[in-house]
């Protein structure tokens, strides 16, 4: 019976861990710092997203919330900020937990909720 048979698995090639040169990224970092010094205000935003990203790809949390939460409180839109945002208050929070830091936990809990009622908010077109 056709049906019952099994598919072959593909054999898994081995992944390839992403290997990130920090001293590059930071050269990045302030080359796209510089050319926000010089953005109109519409690409403004996508600066500061890059920066955002390029901080979380080092995992500087704390520097890539900044620039998150300043491309959204310049203009909130949905995008790359609101994701990452939110996977970045689950990552503070996280280590706020395993620190028992419940201070801590609580701010980045309220971070998520104020980001979650801005998502609405956007969604809905009431800003």
């Amino acid at each position: 019976m056709p049906f019952f048979k099994r598919k072959k698995e593909k054999a898994s090639s081995p992944k390839k861990e992403k290997v990130i040169n920090r001293e590059e990224i930071l050269t990045e970092i302030e080359q796209v710092k510089q050319e926000l010094n010089e953005a109109d205000k519409e690409n403004k935003i996508s600066y500061l997203n890059k920066i955002g990203s390029l901080y979380l790809e080092i995992e500087d949390y704390d520097q890539a919330i900044s620039y998150y939460e300043t491309s959204i409180s310049e203009k909130p839109e949905m995008g790359k900020a609101f994701t990452d945002l939110t996977k970045l208050y689950n990552i503070k929070r996280k280590e706020a937990s395993e620190q028992n830091d419940n201070e801590k936990v609580q701010h980045y809990l309220a971070k998520s909720d104020e980001l979650m009622k801005l998502t609405k908010d956007t969604i809905r077109g009431n800003i």
